[in-house]
């Protein structure tokens, strides 16, 4: 969870969404949900230390007749988040190297071609990288805990410090901005809550290396948590640093690049600006390089069990070092045609932004609804149980995850055209209807018995 770039990415939207009611209040919200999903998450993976993490644990908590389906459809909802986290990392780290050049006055750019040909060469910068094997991973992950750490720590204290003057604590915690066109204040303080939502996924990503890693019962649902309350504190305190920092809103507002305006009105230097955003940016290329390779894992995991079309194909790995060569290939591919429209659209990003929220936090809902439907209290106890209060936490997360989905597919502006309306329901509609098909007409037949009993031996 790099909550450091995380949340500065989805700085500029809520800005106009709410201004700081909605970046401080907003992350108020949505914090105890995404806890109350964490906890929930925190127990199953104790009882259920597997590797496929939600896409198995659909499979576990439903019964023989749905639980291939409900897994099947979870893997779906996970593999679309996952690759919408992908394009939105590519693309806002193109932002941020554009962001760089603009502030150091080397180029400016006015159209979007140049976003888009950056955004391909990032996409296939992180591919090669992954390509070259596994262990470079475990060296770039050690190098960006350093690297965040410090970032933060940097970025923090540095931006109030150099900061000319500081707003009062009335404008930040009372000031509301509506620049979105809606006239329902309430209904715009719920879409800034994308910046938070976008910061607050991602806990779920160890439960992919839980079979490997030693009491893996006790220390993933430690992690989870922990993970979790340290992104929350550390979002908190950006939150705070920022606002009070922020020295001219509407040239925010009226800014096509949003942080590096923030930086270099604060700093009111250049250099210093730059240093910011290079900070931002290695930590969202690190982010990107790590996403590609989650992405590819679960994507040939799919392949593995038959979930996905040309499976032969994609569950083939390659060299001595095993890549799923072929599952990464064919996520560029997929990421390329994706990022298309961004062409004839400035906010077409936001919506791929809303995708990838919106999927994987049904991801993490699904598991929790086959529980309360199936299993109820029958689950298997691990070291770490919620006890009494684990189906009233599992159920508010379900609420949670359904409304928040709601909300994150309304157009971040009014009127809508073409142009600014909010994709992310379509584009996520479309494969959902997809994985039905291809399960009435392929999946059904064949996936399920195999892959459940599989998991039931790693479970024991």
């Amino acid at each position: 969870m790099a909550v450091l770039s995380s949340w500065i990415v989805g700085f500029g939207p809520s800005i106009s969404a709410g201004g700081p009611s909605s970046l401080f209040w907003g992350w108020l919200v949505v914090s105890p949900f995404v806890m109350c999903i964490a906890l929930s998450m925190a127990e199953i993976i104790s009882s259920y230390p597997l590797a496929g993490g939600v896409y198995s644990w659909s499979l576990l908590l439903s019964n023989k007749k749905w639980g291939p389906f409900m897994s099947w459809i979870n893997g779906y909802a996970y593999l679309i988040g996952l690759v919408a986290v992908v394009i939105t990392l590519a693309w806002t780290s193109s932002q941020f190297i554009f962001a760089i050049s603009n502030t150091l006055n080397v180029t400016q750019i006015d159209s979007q071609g140049p976003y888009v040909g950056l955004y391909i060469a990032l996409i296939v910068m992180g591919t090669l990288y992954n390509l070259l094997g596994i262990k470079f991973s475990a060296c770039l992950n050690k190098f960006m805990v350093v690297w965040v750490f410090i970032g933060s720590l940097v970025i923090i204290i540095g931006v109030p410090a150099l900061a000319s003057t500081h707003n009062s604590a009335k404008w930040v915690f009372t000031e509301f901005i509506n620049n979105t066109g809606y006239e329902n204040n309430g209904m715009v303080f719920l879409i800034g809550l994308l910046q938070a939502g976008w910061a607050l996924v991602g806990y779920e990503c160890g439960a992919q290396i839980v079979e490997g890693t030693k009491n893996a019962a006790t220390t993933a649902p430690r992690g989870i948590i922990i993970c979790v309350i340290g992104a929350i504190i550390q979002g908190f305190v950006l939150i705070i640093s920022t606002l009070f920092s922020i020295q001219d809103v509407d040239e925010l507002l009226n800014s096509s690049m949003p942080s590096a305006t923030f930086f270099l009105q604060s700093t009111n230097n250049p250099s210093v600006t730059a240093f910011f955003l290079v900070i931002l940016l290695i930590t969202q290329i690190g982010s990107l390089c790590n996403s590609i390779l989650a992405t590819a894992h679960v994507a040939w995991a799919m392949s593995r069990d038959g979930c996905l079309p040309f499976s032969g194909f994609l569950y083939k790995l390659s060299g001595k070092n095993k890549i799923a060569a072929n599952c990464l290939i064919m996520q560029l591919i997929i990421c390329i045609i994706i990022i298309l429209p961004s062409l004839g659209s400035t906010v077409y990003w936001e919506a791929i932004m809303s995708a990838a929220v919106i999927s994987i936090n049904v991801s993490y809902g699904i598991p929790l609804l086959c529980r309360l439907i199936w299993v109820r209290n029958n689950m298997p106890k691990g070291p770490f149980s919620l006890g009494k209060f684990g189906l009233p936490l599992n159920f508010i997360s379900v609420v949670w995850v359904c409304f928040f989905g709601v909300v994150l597919c309304f157009p971040s502006v009014d009127p809508v055209d073409p142009e600014t309306m909010n994709w992310a329901s379509l584009m996520i509609g479309a494969v959902m209807l997809f994985s039905i098909f291809f399960w009435f007409t392929s999946g059904r037949h064949k996936y399920g018995a195999q892959f459940k009993q599989q998991n039931m031996q790693s479970s024991t």
